[in-house]
């Protein structure tokens, strides 16, 4: 896990938006903090990862473990389960290693445009704003990963769009 980088300041509240592209946990002095890449910027955040994610869900209305066994039942996926921050606003996550330890980073699927092989464990991920990132993350994980986010997305859109 990344050092934290010395920063001006830290924010004590984030929910995940439109603009989010992915959270990455940083470490300094024992602890954990959440580097979050934004469409326009960086910003840095005094929560980990996973409390951004239960905030945020919380903000849009439910709660992480809600959203989880919502992914669980409309896609069975169980492990390293994509999360619907808000489905009214397109916000779908993927974590790239169990959300449970403390290096897992949380991606946007929204703002996917591309990624590429670095490594067989590496992969480099363009985002929308064509800014690039390399990831902890083997490149066949990162796809599955993407497909898994992909189909759970599709799956839910279409029992919210299904006419009773």
């Amino acid at each position: 896990m990344k050092q934290l980088e010395k920063v001006v300041t830290l924010e004590k509240e984030y929910e995940i938006n439109r603009n989010t592209m992915a959270i990455i946990p940083m470490e300094s002095e024992g602890r954990i903090y959440s580097k979050v890449l934004e469409l326009k910027g960086v910003l840095y955040v005094d929560l980990t990862p996973l409390m951004i994610l239960e905030n945020s869900c919380s903000y849009y209305g439910a709660s992480l473990e809600g959203r989880r066994q919502g992914t669980k039942v409309i896609s069975s996926i169980t492990h390293k389960p994509p999360i619907a921050i808000d489905p009214m606003s397109d916000l779908y996550f993927f974590p790239t290693t169990s959300p449970k330890r403390s290096e897992c980073i949380w991606i946007s699927l929204h703002h996917v445009l591309d990624y590429n092989s670095t490594s067989i464990s590496n992969t480099l991920v363009i985002f929308t704003n064509k800014q690039e990132m390399e990831f902890p993350i083997s490149p066949s994980s990162f796809k599955t990963q993407i497909l898994r986010t992909s189909y759970f997305r599709t799956k839910l859109l279409q029992r919210i769009n299904r006419k009773s």
